[in-house]
């Protein structure tokens, strides 16, 4: 229960005759019945106002799984059991690491006879894992309003935070209308340096001459190349790097979780293209291993691998992880490794230990840069704690590329985007080495 400023004010009124008792000492007889009867009301009142939770029930509108970093609406539906409108403040209590938007504590006019009444709001996660919203509070105001009632109706609800699989949906869709620039994907379909013939076309600058079909040349007078349709059923293998590196944040989230929206991404895209796809994540330790399958189910498998999956601050261990890899997989693969290069000791690290992967697979190198860095290296700096911020961001990017052109260097293939052009240029880049035959 709760007292509530009307009674307050009433309790205040009947103080005031006191100012006045040296001149009418029979005035303290009023104000002794006067806060009687106040007191009286107000039992009353808290005898007549039953408890919220003898005739309310609740029930939250949200959906188990989340996507990463989407603005996702919560519903909190109300019923009363009694036979008359109460208005009531409830407050919903969602997982504290969410960002909301919206009142979680609103007034509702609750409708007698289990008529449902509702109030909103949003949250938007910015991280993965699991989390759970808390019970439902709920206080109302008596007839007289000289209390209000108070309780808390059970309500737990377990969520669990996944990448955002709204990416995949989109894509799937662009996909059947053709229109994945839109995702700034050049190509869906692959075709080049396979074995198996496509068809015919006009040349263009840029094919190479050993596909120029001579025969259908000389018939059309003018240079005609052959197309080949890549090959099939080959392996892709996701290897995350979970360690300290990817601990950054950008944009409120972790480095790890952009990277894990762009692996389930090119699963998503190669599983589509009649590959095989697997998954490794490992630190100083190898913390999940799925061998490549072929299935829509694969992508999801690697998807509740990788749903709770979280950086943590400890140095990798890229010599024994790539070892086991070598040891566990030996079926020619694209390794798409997913780190960071934001020091020279982990780029050595990364190059001294590629080798070991070099000798069986093709290796590209995925890696976020971050648009903070960027634009403090580009700014133009006004004060002089500005001009030291210049200097260590255009430093960072120094050796970030210097790290870049040696794995290059070394024939490992390289994509170096911002959380925004991430999965395309991924996905660009493997369809391009699909369609040249290079994985």
């Amino acid at each position: 229960m709760r007292l509530t400023p009307r009674l307050a004010v009433f309790a205040a009124l009947g103080a005031v005759p006191l100012l006045f008792i040296h001149f009418a000492p029979w005035l303290l007889a009023v104000v002794l019945a006067y806060d009687a009867l106040l007191a009286a009301a107000t039992l009353a009142d808290f005898l007549t106002s039953p408890r919220p939770d003898t005739f309310l029930s609740v029930e939250r509108k949200v959906d188990e799984k989340l996507s990463l970093g989407l603005r996702l609406p919560v519903v909190v539906h109300l019923r009363s059991r009694a036979a008359r409108s109460v208005e009531i403040i409830a407050r919903d209590e969602p997982p504290y690491q969410f960002t909301l938007e919206g009142a979680t504590e609103q007034k509702v006019l609750v409708p007698g006879g289990n008529v449902p009444a509702q109030f909103s709001y949003y949250v938007q996660a910015h991280a993965k894992g699991d989390y759970t919203f808390g019970d439902v509070f709920v206080q109302y105001v008596g007839v007289l309003g000289l209390v209000a009632r108070m309780s808390r109706l059970p309500a737990p609800q377990s969520v669990k935070v996944y990448p955002n699989m709204l990416e995949m949906e989109k894509y799937e869709m662009l996909a059947r209308r053709g229109r994945l620039m839109q995702l700034g994907i050049r190509s869906a379909k692959v075709r080049g340096g396979g074995s198996e013939f496509e068809s015919l076309r006009e040349y263009v600058t840029g094919d190479e001459y050993k596909k120029i079909d001579w025969s259908a040349t000389a018939r059309r007078g003018k240079l005609i190349t052959r197309q080949y349709e890549a090959e099939r059923s080959q392996n892709v293998v996701l290897l995350l790097d979970t360690g300290r590196t990817m601990l950054q944040p950008i944009q409120k989230m972790a480095k790890l979780d952009f990277v894990v929206n762009t692996a389930l991404m090119l699963a998503y895209v190669a599983v589509s293209s009649d590959d095989k796809v697997g998954l490794m994540a490992f630190d100083a330790d190898v913390r999940t291993f799925l061998p490549p399958a072929k299935s829509n189910s694969q992508v999801y498998q690697i998807m509740e691998r990788l749903y709770n999956l979280e950086a943590r601050l400890v140095e990798t261990d890229y010599q024994a992880a790539f070892q086991e890899l070598a040891t566990r997989w030996r079926r020619r693969s694209l390794i798409v490794l997913f780190s960071d290069l934001v020091d020279p000791d982990s780029s050595a690290q990364i190059l001294n230990a590629v080798s070991i992967l070099e000798e069986r697979h093709r290796v590209v190198c995925v890696t976020v840069s971050d648009p903070n860095i960027i634009a403090a290296a580009a700014a133009v700096p006004e004060e002089t704690h500005q001009v030291y911020t210049k200097a260590v961001a255009t430093q960072v990017l120094h050796e970030r590329r210097q790290a870049i052109q040696a794995l290059r260097r070394r024939g490992v293939w390289t994509v170096d985007s911002t959380p925004e052009n991430l999965s395309a240029d991924l996905i660009n880049r493997y369809l391009e080495l699909k369609a040249k035959s290079l994985i």
